[in-house]
Formats: C-alpha cells, sequence, structure tokens
C-alpha cells in the first residue's frame, strides 16, 4: 500500500495496438494436438513471423499477436499455419483487412439530443 501513491503521481500510459487473433485451443481434451507456436505470413511483409501459443483462456491456448510494431499499412493478406514439434498444419484460409488511420469525420452538425 506504501507503493501505491506513485501510481497516482506518475500515471501509467497504456496503448492498445491491433491484435490478430484465432479461435483458442483446447489443452484439456483428449486426442487434441495443441500447437505450440504460429506461423503468420503478411503480405508485404518479407519474412513469415514466428509466435509462441500463448493461454488465453483456462485450459486454452492461442495466438495473439501484436501488429502494432510492424507499422503495416493499406491492403493486407493474412494466412497462419500452427506449429509443434511434429510439423506444420495447412495454411489457414485467407483473412484480408486494411491496415491505416481512419477518414475525417464528415456530416458534422449541430443536434437537440
Amino acid at each position: 500500500m506504501k507503493k501505491l501513491w506513485w501510481l497516482l503521481l506518475f500515471p501509467v500510459v497504456a496503448q492498445a495496438a491491433p491484435f490478430l487473433t484465432g479461435d483458442p485451443y483446447p489443452t484439456n481434451v483428449a486426442g487434441t494436438v495443441v500447437p505450440s507456436e504460429f506461423v503468420v505470413t503478411i503480405s508485404g511483409v518479407a519474412q513469415p513471423i514466428i509466435t509462441p501459443a500463448v493461454t488465453v483462456g483456462t485450459n486454452q491456448v492461442g495466438l495473439k499477436l501484436d501488429l502494432g510494431p510492424l507499422n503495416l499499412s493499406g491492403a493486407k493478406t493474412v494466412t497462419v499455419k500452427a506449429k509443434n514439434a511434429w510439423g506444420e498444419s495447412a495454411a489457414s484460409a485467407p483473412f484480408t483487412f486494411t491496415a491505416g488511420v481512419p477518414g475525417s469525420p464528415s456530416g458534422l452538425g449541430l443536434s437537440a439530443q
């Protein structure tokens, strides 16, 4: 409790970034083969990105890749493979998104409510 006052004097700034995620894999179901990492391929990025599987819930692991540091812009297509000690899965279906800042607001006016 003594160190709590530091947080009040020096507030911590938290920033959120876009994350690439996928459906989790249950780790407590017999016969489920769980990945240890994911191989992410993004159009325009020279090399695939290998990211470890992370705990995403109780008895679940999954993909969570921070896209912020990649400084992406424009239309991008992503495919992902799950990987463990025995090999890689087939590539996922392509996922397409557009990275960039939003357009300027328009249609501004006043309202009584």
